[in-house]
Protein backbone atom coordinates (compact mmCIF):
# COMPACT_ATOMS: atom_id res chain seq x y z
CA UNK A 1 0.00 0.00 0.00
CA UNK A 2 2.68 2.19 0.78
CA UNK A 3 4.48 1.58 -2.44
CA UNK A 4 1.50 2.86 -4.53
CA UNK A 5 0.67 5.73 -2.15
CA UNK A 6 4.67 6.68 -3.16
CA UNK A 7 3.89 6.51 -7.01
CA UNK A 8 0.48 8.16 -6.76
CA UNK A 9 2.05 11.10 -5.14
CA UNK A 10 4.37 12.20 -7.44
CA UNK A 11 2.32 11.43 -10.59
CA UNK A 12 -0.56 13.43 -9.18
CA UNK A 13 1.79 16.20 -8.94
CA UNK A 14 3.08 16.00 -12.40
CA UNK A 15 -0.33 16.23 -13.63
CA UNK A 16 -1.50 19.42 -11.46
CA UNK A 17 1.64 20.89 -12.96
CA UNK A 18 0.66 19.95 -16.31
CA UNK A 19 -2.57 21.52 -15.99
CA UNK A 20 -1.17 24.73 -14.24
CA UNK A 21 1.34 25.37 -16.89
CA UNK A 22 -0.95 24.20 -20.03
CA UNK A 23 -2.86 27.12 -18.53
CA UNK A 24 0.24 29.89 -19.47
CA UNK A 25 -0.81 32.09 -22.51
CA UNK A 26 0.58 30.70 -25.95
CA UNK A 27 -0.54 33.56 -28.02
CA UNK A 28 1.49 36.88 -28.33
CA UNK A 29 0.27 39.67 -27.44
CA UNK A 30 -1.91 42.49 -28.95
CA UNK A 31 1.02 44.65 -29.23
CA UNK A 32 3.48 42.57 -30.41
CA UNK A 33 4.84 44.47 -33.59
CA UNK A 34 4.94 40.68 -35.96
CA UNK A 35 1.78 41.45 -37.22
CA UNK A 36 1.78 40.96 -41.49
CA UNK A 37 0.25 43.50 -43.63
CA UNK A 38 -3.08 41.68 -44.85
CA UNK A 39 -3.55 41.78 -40.88
CA UNK A 40 -3.31 45.54 -40.46
CA UNK A 41 -5.52 46.41 -43.68
CA UNK A 42 -8.27 43.89 -42.42
CA UNK A 43 -7.95 45.96 -39.30
CA UNK A 44 -8.21 48.92 -41.20
CA UNK A 45 -11.27 48.11 -43.03
CA UNK A 46 -13.22 47.29 -40.28
CA UNK A 47 -14.47 44.24 -37.57
CA UNK A 48 -15.06 41.24 -39.87
CA UNK A 49 -17.35 38.11 -38.05
CA UNK A 50 -16.21 35.67 -39.88
CA UNK A 51 -13.65 32.65 -38.95
CA UNK A 52 -10.54 33.06 -40.50
CA UNK A 53 -10.97 29.88 -43.10
CA UNK A 54 -14.28 28.84 -44.24
CA UNK A 55 -15.49 27.05 -47.78
CA UNK A 56 -15.66 30.01 -49.90
CA UNK A 57 -14.79 33.87 -49.59
CA UNK A 58 -15.01 36.40 -52.20
CA UNK A 59 -17.41 38.91 -54.40
CA UNK A 60 -20.36 38.23 -55.59
CA UNK A 61 -20.16 37.95 -59.12
CA UNK A 62 -24.22 37.08 -59.93
CA UNK A 63 -27.32 36.19 -58.60
CA UNK A 64 -30.42 34.92 -59.15
CA UNK A 65 -33.64 35.28 -56.61
CA UNK A 66 -36.52 32.36 -57.17
CA UNK A 67 -39.06 31.16 -55.16
CA UNK A 68 -37.68 32.44 -51.85
CA UNK A 69 -33.99 31.12 -52.55
CA UNK A 70 -31.22 32.51 -54.55
CA UNK A 71 -28.59 31.47 -56.15
CA UNK A 72 -25.25 32.93 -56.30
CA UNK A 73 -21.76 33.07 -57.93
CA UNK A 74 -19.05 33.72 -55.82
CA UNK A 75 -15.51 34.49 -57.19
CA UNK A 76 -12.26 35.22 -55.00
CA UNK A 77 -9.55 34.09 -52.89
CA UNK A 78 -7.60 31.67 -53.86
CA UNK A 79 -5.45 31.49 -50.84
CA UNK A 80 -5.96 28.44 -48.69
CA UNK A 81 -5.31 29.54 -45.30
CA UNK A 82 -8.37 31.36 -46.10
CA UNK A 83 -10.73 29.59 -48.50
CA UNK A 84 -11.20 25.73 -49.32
CA UNK A 85 -12.43 27.18 -53.09
CA UNK A 86 -11.39 29.77 -55.01
CA UNK A 87 -15.12 29.97 -56.94
CA UNK A 88 -18.52 28.36 -56.49
CA UNK A 89 -21.87 28.28 -56.81
CA UNK A 90 -23.91 28.30 -54.09
CA UNK A 91 -28.07 28.35 -53.61
CA UNK A 92 -28.53 30.35 -50.51
CA UNK A 93 -32.30 29.33 -48.99
CA UNK A 94 -34.48 30.68 -46.43
CA UNK A 95 -32.78 28.53 -43.53
CA UNK A 96 -29.67 30.17 -44.13
CA UNK A 97 -28.00 32.69 -41.30
CA UNK A 98 -26.78 35.78 -43.09
CA UNK A 99 -24.60 38.12 -40.72
CA UNK A 100 -24.24 41.34 -41.60
CA UNK A 101 -21.48 44.07 -41.41
CA UNK A 102 -22.45 45.03 -38.01
CA UNK A 103 -22.82 41.30 -36.86
CA UNK A 104 -26.53 41.03 -36.63
CA UNK A 105 -28.57 38.77 -39.18
CA UNK A 106 -29.92 40.11 -42.00
CA UNK A 107 -32.45 39.02 -44.52
CA UNK A 108 -31.71 37.36 -48.25
CA UNK A 109 -32.94 40.04 -49.90
CA UNK A 110 -29.85 42.26 -48.78
CA UNK A 111 -27.25 40.04 -50.84
CA UNK A 112 -26.04 42.45 -53.47
CA UNK A 113 -24.07 42.30 -56.60
CA UNK A 114 -20.21 43.23 -55.49
CA UNK A 115 -20.19 42.42 -51.97
CA UNK A 116 -17.64 40.47 -50.09
CA UNK A 117 -18.60 37.47 -48.46
CA UNK A 118 -17.72 34.39 -46.32
CA UNK A 119 -19.42 31.14 -46.83
CA UNK A 120 -19.37 27.91 -44.61
CA UNK A 121 -21.42 25.29 -46.27
CA UNK A 122 -24.06 22.98 -45.37
CA UNK A 123 -23.08 19.38 -45.47
CA UNK A 124 -21.42 17.85 -48.91
CA UNK A 125 -20.48 19.59 -51.97
CA UNK A 126 -20.33 18.74 -55.57
CA UNK A 127 -17.64 19.87 -57.98
CA UNK A 128 -19.15 21.89 -60.61
CA UNK A 129 -19.41 21.29 -64.57
CA UNK A 130 -19.82 24.90 -65.27
CA UNK A 131 -16.07 25.83 -63.99
CA UNK A 132 -16.77 26.99 -60.90
CA UNK A 133 -15.01 25.07 -58.23
CA UNK A 134 -17.85 23.60 -56.27
CA UNK A 135 -21.70 23.80 -56.00
CA UNK A 136 -22.99 23.80 -52.13
CA UNK A 137 -26.06 25.12 -50.26
CA UNK A 138 -24.88 27.58 -47.71
CA UNK A 139 -25.22 27.01 -43.88
CA UNK A 140 -23.92 31.08 -42.65
CA UNK A 141 -23.20 33.56 -44.61
CA UNK A 142 -21.15 36.42 -43.26
CA UNK A 143 -20.91 40.09 -45.43
CA UNK A 144 -17.57 41.45 -45.25
CA UNK A 145 -16.07 44.82 -45.37
CA UNK A 146 -14.59 45.76 -48.75
CA UNK A 147 -10.53 45.22 -49.26
CA UNK A 148 -10.93 42.40 -46.42
CA UNK A 149 -8.76 40.17 -47.88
Amino acid sequence: MKKIRDLIAPLIFILISGLYLSGCQAIAPATSTDATASEESSADAGPRYSPDRVDVRGTITQREYNQGQMLILVEGVTDPRYSRFSRAVVLVTPVTQIVGLDGRTISLSELQNGQQVAILFRGRFRESVSGFSAQAVARKIWLEPLGGY
